[in-house]
This record gives structure tokens, C-alpha cells and sequence, in this order.
């Protein structure tokens, strides 16, 4: 890629004439860069590395082909020779030669990109070597080298350029040109770098750099601390070796030509900056601002009172001190480096900063101001709870202490606030913080209240001896004694504060369970069951106790479980004779089913003393004994069998009809129940013939009541039931 500017390339036509030195049996038919392809005058202008084409015939043969003194590296067969333009190719005819030595050579020249050894300040003339590549705008500067011109070609001369302020190149005015001598002025708008150098057939950048003065435009920022970065910008910055902060100086990390990156050095003190490049020395006409800077600081922490010696850089001038935003009691100012003040009152703990006229600055770590302990929050309390504690400067708490020495586990939630946790084995007295600023203690005792233990559950509530028992509440955990009403559990282990697991012992009844610790002794508030039985039982009744037939009859039962241990999925049958017409049933909990003469009643389970009450409901069909057969069972095993039966009995009797004479001659018949199916018959003699007496009943205390005319043809009345 070309970096110059192109120059119009002159017209001209290639006509190849060949000059043959010896009757040999190579030809050679046509030479010509291919590669860059290339078209007219160009086919003869190559740079180093380009491709140029010999056509012939036993071109086998060549050995060797030069472009002016230089030998290329070559490639081919009889009738193609490949060669690749050398380094050192110079403007002249190609050669080529075989064994026999010089065969061929064009009688043209092949046209060479231009070739630079060296560039230097011709005038003024140097005063050393460092000087000769350092100049202003119109000195005089030489370039050596090869290919400048060709002497065949009155058109094919090389210009020069210089980099430019703006960016680019800017052409250089020639004043003397040879085939390896150039000499141009130093244009306008020009800074250091390297030269671009071409001529038709390339161009080149020269190795060598020409300096000119360094000019700083600005730098940023305008104020910084030592350790900070500072970039200078300008122009013809290239090469810079030296930065320097008022007379201290400071190498570069960065350098281009535009931009200088340095890093501020120790100083004491504000100043100009000042910049040394190759091309000279370019001073600042503004300071740059020293911002002050603290590095370190001791003691690290401290009492108010306490004198702090504050080490930094451009620390001149200091007129404030603070700690934690309180400013300090006094200031004295040592030197640029040191700076002396003393922690004021109420000082709270946190970074030291100074500020004087340039600027502030803050210590990276902080001042640890002794701490303050003002409060806790409760004053009293067991092992396991939480306490908050307040005062101020909790910064880096290293150790929350209790008395007896024991450390509590925290958390710093403020700089004023820490929440502790009271660890176990404590005694009252007073709590200490530990931190960098010192040791501080509360201004009153925590005191520490007495651990009532208490059982909230027993798992399971019942069981045989030997058993385990899971005892759940709460402060159990140096349970001492284990007993089930009284008797001492000779096997129980502490799972922790809130259970423990115990053994039902030998002995034991029914009762409740305590556990003693040093603190009290908790009890349960709900019986353990000792057992593994449950006594059911049924008791019952029978309303009325003396029904008429056709009557409604309520037969009742109550099965209650004696225990010890709760009897689960209780059932209750109750079985109907034949004759007796179930009507409905009843129970106090659970469910029932109704199978024709047997109702089946589901209580659940029954607690040890609890009862669940069944009713069943039956009109009676016939004047007999009734038996009505009760029966309770369960899942859990019942020792005593004989009171789970119950037969409860009854004897219907006739129904019978009164008859009353009424004041005006009417009758009143009356009978003692509302059978649905009875029917009240009349006749004039017991024989018959019996018809139902005419008229509607009216219900009465009693039962039922049926006024009849004395007119009516009957003188026997009956109350018959119709099933």
C-alpha cells in the first residue's frame, strides 16, 4: 500500500529491443513485470519482492539475473524464468547470465522504487550525530540512497514528504536531486517522524526519523495526586524521553507521537511541566496542581486526644483535619510530607481527611476512634436470645464478650448498633466490645433471668412400659430427672433446649410427666397414658318404657371407653327384632349406616373416659317382649369383653280406647298415641258388623280424640292397627 501521494505516471510506449553478446542457444523473446499485474510503462517499474517474467527458449540454462548490481532469486523452465526483484535492486537493464557468464542484457532500464540508507540535516550543518536529525522549518536535509532518479528518463525523478501537523503528509521543497542524493527543505506544517520517499515506480518509508520541535498543547487532568496518570497531547511528541514535574522528573509509559502518558512522581510542591523529545524541549506555560494525598497515618487508632501523625505528598498548606467529618483539635503543618493533629472530641471512626488550597484528600483505611457503649437493649435476658447494643465507632468489632469472658456471636448492623446473642453458661455482668480503637464496656450489668423449663407435647400420649416417649417444650436441655406420675424414668436421653426422649419405666400409671432441671421442673399439662388396652363399654336406655304397639320407641346407648389408651376405630351395631319397623338414628359423632334391621354406627376413635351416644328409632309391630342388642368393639385390644354387649327390652302392650260421655249427649273416644296405621271401628253389637268410625281425630296431650253423635248406629267402639 502506497502511504504517498500518487504522481502522474509519464506516458510513454515499451517497445523491448534485445542486444545478444553471443551466439548462444538461449533467446529471449520478452521481459515484463507480471506480478503486480501491470500494463504499459508499468510493466518496467517494480518494487523489491515484485514478480518479473523472461520469455524465451532454453532459458534452462540462466543461471543467474540481475537487476542493476543486484542478483534476484529465480524459478522456471526452458521458456519461463520466474525472477523476484531483490532488496538491493537498483535502476538498469536486467541481466542474465548462464555458465558461460553474461548472455543478455535489455537495453532499457527496469525502474526501481526508491531506496533509503540514511536522512540527516545538511544545513546548518550538525554539531553531532544527535543533531543531525533535528531541524525547524527550511533547514536543509539530506537523504542517501539509490533510485532517486533515472538517468533514461528525464520524467522519473523522487519527491519527498513529511508528516504533518494535521494528520498526512506534506510535500518537501526540493532543492537537489541525483540518482542517490536528495536534498529538500523542511516544509511548513511539518513534525517528527519518518519520511516518505517516491518516485514512479514505488515509495518508501524511511527507517530513520527527522525531529522538530515538540510543542504541548494541553494536558489532563490539570490537577493529580502522585501515583496518578497524566497524558500530555501536542504534536512531534514522538520518541519523548523525559517528562518533568517541576525539576522532578519522570519517565514515560506511553508515547506517540500526539500523546504522552506519565505518571505523576514524588513531589512536593505544584509546578510547570516540561517535556524532552529528540526534536528539544518544550516547557508549560500553566502549573500543574499537586492534589494533596494521604498514605498512611499512626497510630491506627486512638482516644480522643490522641496525637496522629499523617504521612503523605503535598501535604503544604494543610488547614484541616478530620475524623469521621469531625474536624481535628489542632493542626500543625511539619512539611510537605507530614502533618500532624489531634482526634477531637466526638470523633467518630472512619477515614482521616486533610484538605489545603489545592485540594482534599482521604486515608484509604480508616481511623479507629475508641468505641462509645451508651445502651443494650433488653437489660436482661436467657442464653439464646438477642441483644442490641448501642453506642458508636462499631467499626471492625473484632470480639463481643459477656461475663465470664464468654464471646457471644454477632453482627455489626450500624456503626452504632451491634445485635449479640447471649451465649450459653453466661452469668450477669457487664458486656465488652473489642475494637482496633479499643475495649469498651456497657454502662450497666445484662442480668440474666432465671430458665424456666416447659413441656409443650408428649409423643405419642400413650404407651406400655418400656416405650419411648419424645418430651417436646422448651429450656430442657440439662434435664436432670425424668418421671411418668412419679416414677422415676430410669432411661432418658437430652436431644437438645427443646426434647427429650424418654423410657417408660416399670411402674409407671397414668399420669403426668416432669422433667427437673437445675432451673424448675416442667409438667405436662395432659395425662401420659400407661397401657396398651382400652376398656369399652355400653350402657343404655329405653323411652318410653312402657310403648303400646304401634308406638314410637328410642333405644339409646352410650359407649364409653375406660382406657387406659384411646380405642381407635370404635363401631357400635345395634340389631332390631323382627316385628320392630326402624324409623331413624342418631349419634354424637361419626356416621351411621342402616342395613335393614341392623344400624352400624362409626364413632372414630375414643379417647381414654370419652363417650360417643347412638340412638335408633323403632315403632313396635306386635304386643311381645322386645330385645334390642347393642354391641361396641375397636382396633385396640380390649381386656374386658363382658360390657361391650347390651341388650335393652321392652313389652308393647295393647292399645286401648276410652270413652266419655260429653255434656249434651255426644261421646268423646280417646286413645293414648298417633299411630300412622291406626284406625278406630265402630259396631252395633260385638259381632259386627265393625266399619271405621266416621270423622277426623284432634291431637290432645294425652294422645288422640274423636267426638262421635250420640245418633250414629255404633255402641261398640276398637282401635285396630293396621301393620
Amino acid at each position: 500500500m502506497n502511504p504517498l501521494p500518487s504522481r502522474a505516471a509519464h506516458a510513454l510506449c515499451l517497445s523491448l529491443a534485445f542486444a545478444a553478446f553471443a551466439a548462444h542457444a538461449q533467446t529471449v523473446t520478452a521481459i515484463r513485470r507480471f506480478n503486480p499485474p501491470a500494463t504499459g510503462i508499468n510493466q518496467i517499474r517494480v518494487q523489491p519482492g515484485d514478480q518479473v517474467e523472461i520469455l524465451g527458449s532454453s532459458l534452462h540454462l540462466v543461471q543467474q539475473v540481475r537487476f542493476g548490481n543486484a542478483t534476484a532469486a529465480i524459478g522456471g523452465n526452458a521458456s519461463r524464468v520466474i525472477a523476484i526483484v531483490p532488496a538491493g535492486a537498483t535502476i538498469g537493464p536486467v541481466s542474465l547470465y548462464d555458465s558461460f557468464g553474461l548472455f543478455f542484457a535489455t537495453d532499457f532500464n527496469f525502474q526501481v522504487s526508491p531506496r533509503v540508507t540514511s536522512l540527516a540535516r545538511s544545513f546548518p550543518p550538525p554539531t553531532s550525530p544527535a543533531d543531525s536529525i533535528t531541524g525547524v522549518v527550511g533547514n536543509s536535509v539530506q537523504i542517501l540512497g539509490d533510485n532517486f532518479v533515472d538517468p533514461s528518463d528525464p520524467g522519473f525523478t523522487s519527491a519527498v514528504y513529511f508528516r504533518h501537523v494535521s494528520g498526512g503528509w506534506v510535500l518537501a521543497p526540493s532543492e537537489s536531486v541525483s540518482t542517490t542524493t536528495i536534498q529538500v527543505k523542511v516544509p511548513v506544517g511539518a513534525v517528527s517522524g519518518s519520511l516518505g520517499v517516491e518516485n514512479p515506480a514505488g515509495s518508501v518509508i524511511t527507517a530513520g526519523r527527522f525531529y522538530l520541535q515538540p510543542v504541548i498543547n494541553g494536558f489532563s487532568p490539570a490537577a493529580a495526586r502522585v501515583g496518578d496518570a497524566v497524558t500530555i497531547t501536542g504534536v512531534s511528541l514522538l520518541d519523548t524521553f523525559q517528562v518533568s514535574f517541576g525539576n522532578v522528573a519522570a519517565v514515560p509509559s506511553l508515547v506517540t507521537a500526539t500523546n504522552v502518558v506519565v505518571t505523576v512522581p514524588h513531589l512536593t510542591q505544584s509546578g510547570r511541566i516540561s517535556l524532552v523529545a529528540p526534536g528539544g524541549t518544550f516547557l508549560t506555560t500553566s502549573n500543574f496542581v499537586l492534589l494533596p494525598r494521604v498514605t498512611t497515618f499512626t497510630p491506627a487508632g486512638g482516644e480522643p486526644g490522641t496525637l496522629v501523625e499523617i504521612l503523605g505528598d503535598g501535604l503544604t498548606g494543610v488547614n484541616a483535619v478530620r475524623f469521621g467529618g469531625v474536624n481535628a483539635q489542632s493542626v500543625t503543618n511539619v512539611s510537605a510530607n507530614l502533618v500532624r493533629a489531634v482526634v477531637p472530641q466526638g470523633a467518630f471512626a472512619g477515614p482521616i481527611e486533610i484538605t489545603n488550597p489545592n485540594g482534599s484528600s482521604q486515608s484509604a483505611t480508616p481511623f479507629f476512634v475508641a468505641p462509645r457503649f451508651t445502651d443494650l437493649t433488653p437489660a436482661q435476658g436467657r442464653p439464646g436470645n438477642t441483644v442490641v447494643l448501642v453506642g458508636a465507632n462499631f467499626t471492625n468489632v473484632s470480639r463481643v464478650e459477656f461475663a465470664t469472658g464468654l464471646a457471644a456471636s454477632y453482627v455489626v448492623t450500624a456503626s452504632n448498633r451491634i445485635s449479640a446473642v447471649v451465649p450459653v453458661g453466661t452469668v450477669s455482668g457487664l458486656i465488652r466490645i473489642t475494637t482496633p480503637g479499643g475495649v469498651v464496656a456497657s454502662p450497666r450489668n445484662f442480668t440474666i433471668t432465671p430458665i424456666t423449663p416447659s413441656i409443650s407435647g408428649l409423643t405419642p400420649g400413650f404407651g406400655d412400659v418400656g416405650s419411648a416417649v419424645l418430651i417436646t417444650g422448651a429450656n430442657l436441655g440439662e434435664a436432670t430427672e425424668v418421671r411418668f406420675n412419679g416414677v422415676m424414668a430410669g432411661s432418658f436421653n437430652v436431644n437438645g433446649a427443646s426434647s427429650v426422649t424418654a423410657l417408660v419405666p416399670v411402674g409407671a400409671t397414668s399420669g403426668k410427666v416432669r422433667v427437673t432441671t437445675p432451673s424448675g421442673v416442667a409438667e405436662s399439662t395432659g395425662d401420659f397414658l400407661v397401657g396398651s388396652t382400652a376398656d369399652l363399654g355400653l350402657t343404655g336406655q329405653v323411652l318410653p318404657t312402657d310403648p303400646v304397639v304401634g308406638q314410637e320407641v328410642v333405644f339409646s346407648f352410650a359407649a364409653r371407653n375406660d382406657g387406659p389408651i384411646p380405642a381407635t376405630a370404635t363401631s357400635v351395631s345395634v340389631v332390631l327384632p323382627t316385628g320392630a319397623t326402624f324409623v331413624e338414628a342418631t349419634t354424637s359423632r361419626g356416621s351411621f349406616q342402616n342395613f335393614g334391621s341392623t344400624v352400624f354406627f362409626s364413632p372414630g376413635d375414643l379417647s381414654r373416659n370419652e363417650t360417643a351416644l347412638v340412638t335408633v328409632t323403632a315403632r313396635m309391630g306386635a304386643v311381645a317382649s322386645v330385645r334390642v342388642t347393642g354391641q361396641v368393639q375397636s382396633d385396640t385390644p380390649d381386656p374386658v369383653l363382658s360390657n361391650n354387649t347390651l341388650e335393652l327390652v321392652v313389652a308393647p302392650g295393647r292399645p286401648g280406647v276410652t270413652v266419655t260421655r260429653l255434656v249434651g249427649g255426644g261421646v268423646a273416644l280417646g286413645w293414648p298415641f298417633e299411630p300412622a296405621a291406626a284406625v278406630l271401628e265402630g259396631a252395633p253389637a260385638l259381632t259386627g258388623p265393625w266399619s271405621t268410625v266416621p270423622g277426623t281425630p284432634e291431637s290432645t296431650g294425652d294422645g288422640r280424640r274423636l267426638v262421635v253423635d250420640p245418633g250414629e248406629p255404633f255402641r261398640f267402639f276398637r282401635l285396630r292397627w293396621v301393620p
